[in-house]
């Protein structure tokens, strides 16, 4: 058996296949953190008795409560929150259970059911591009408990961790909330540094077994490989920073395109003649409800706060704004998909119009997709990154596009040949 799947596929892919599916399993397994004190909710994250409301500030909203339950669930549009203590550089372990009944997403996957824990500098300000989602879900789920650790930036001022429903509809439902301080294990370096290194050597063997250095194309497809190498395991908040470049690129870009347009006399009649039926931009705002908490036989009212915009209504100061352009926003993370989704498309038409008559297609078709499970897993040992299925489906389809544009650029090259 092995020597016919020797036949298909070369001992290398097998071998590399095998230590990424081993790499991934080891840290679905294995825990890095060690919680070390006492959990920083003070147990109230519990919700068992109506004085756990006491320590959260309630958003405007609905927050439904009663002692045969002993959790809390959020109509839409509400939110609690609770304030932690920040010291820069901190761990905090937070975890959470969810349920969903009937959630409907607005315009982000992450509007829904979610937990998120998130930091303001001394200005009042949030950087979303820091690590803050716990966990979120929607639809009709039943209990899943979200745990990740976040670290505590170094502009940090105030902490929250919020507890929210940022769906269309349905009923948000929250229990066993907790932060707890931690720290990684010990043991955690080493195995970065293993299945790093060893994730190098694996890519390296591939590489030099693959005589990139002696095609034409070779040193193309490396260079595209190195910068998708380099993007995954860059830190997020870098990440963040470059992709917001690019927005403000693109923004800059756009008014200088439209302001020469409006120049033009074709463009200026046009918009005096359509003035009346071009709709103003409109920003959208949830109406504020009037905010109670219903408690079965008991009723308490929570301290409400000031509303506290989520990155997905209203970007601060650290996030720039997004680009509207007929009905399209750019931000920064549609700047980081389609970044990603062009290199794994350049990186798919250069390795099939290098090796698309040297190999059998489905040989090809698997390395590809075997670099993309291992751009992925890699992100297991980077701090702050983590495997991410929509990354996955994005980087397999800018393969596929770009080696099917190589495909059909190569067939009409050998048309206008044979004409």
């Amino acid at each position: 058996m092995i020597s016919e799947l020797r036949k298909v596929m070369p001992l290398r892919l097998q071998v590399s296949t095998l230590f990424l599916f081993i790499m991934w399993l080891f840290f679905q397994a294995y825990q890095p953190w060690l919680p070390i004190d006492q959990d920083l909710l003070y147990s109230t994250g519990s919700f068992d008795n109506v004085t756990d409301l006491s320590g959260w500030n309630r958003e405007h909203g609905r927050v439904n409560w009663s002692d045969d339950t002993g959790y809390v669930s959020l109509t839409p549009s509400s939110r609690l929150r609770f304030n932690l203590p920040t010291v820069s550089g901190d761990l905090l372990l937070s975890s959470g259970k969810i349920k969903s009944e009937g959630i409907t997403e607005g315009r982000h996957e992450w509007d829904a059911a979610r937990i998120m824990v998130y930091f303001e500098d001394d200005s009042g300000q949030i950087n979303w591009s820091h690590p803050h989602n716990v966990g979120f879900v929607s639809g009709d789920s039943d209990w899943q408990t979200f745990t990740t650790v976040i670290k505590v930036p170094a502009f940090a001022a105030n902490g929250w961790i919020e507890l929210a429903h940022y769906g269309k509809s349905g009923l948000a439902v929250f229990d066993d909330v907790t932060v707890n301080p931690a720290v990684w294990k010990k043991t955690y370096a080493h195995w970065q540094m293993f299945f790093g290194m060893t994730w190098a050597a694996m890519m390296m063997w591939l590489i030099i077994n693959g005589n990139f250095w002696s095609h034409p194309w070779g040193r193309a497809i490396l260079g595209c490989a190195f910068l998708i190498v380099v993007g995954v395991t860059l830190p997020p908040a870098t990440m963040f920073e470059v992709a917001s470049s690019g927005v403000k690129l693109s923004e800059k870009m756009w008014a200088a395109g439209t302001q020469a347009v409006s120049g033009s006399p074709e463009y200026s009649n046009a918009s005096s003649n359509d003035s009346g039926n071009a709709p103003p931009a409109q920003i959208t705002k949830a109406e504020k409800a009037q905010p109670q908490v219903t408690a079965g036989t008991v009723s308490q009212a929570l301290p409400e706060t000031s509303t506290q915009v989520s990155e997905e209504t209203k970007p601060d100061k650290a996030q720039p704004q997004a680009i509207s352009t007929t009905g399209f926003e750019l931000k920064p993370a549609t700047v980081q998909n389609m970044g990603h989704l062009a290199l794994f498309c350049l990186l798919g038409f250069l390795v099939i119009k290098a090796y698309a008559f040297k190999y059998k297609p489905g040989l090809i078709a698997y390395s590809l997709a075997l670099f993309a499970v291992s751009t992925e897993v890699l992100q297991l040992v980077i701090d702050g990154r983590l495997f991410g299925a929509v990354d996955l489906v994005l980087d397999l389809v800018g393969t596929a596009i770009g080696g099917i544009a190589a495909l059909l650029l190569g067939h009409i090259h050998q048309l206008k040949r044979l004409l």
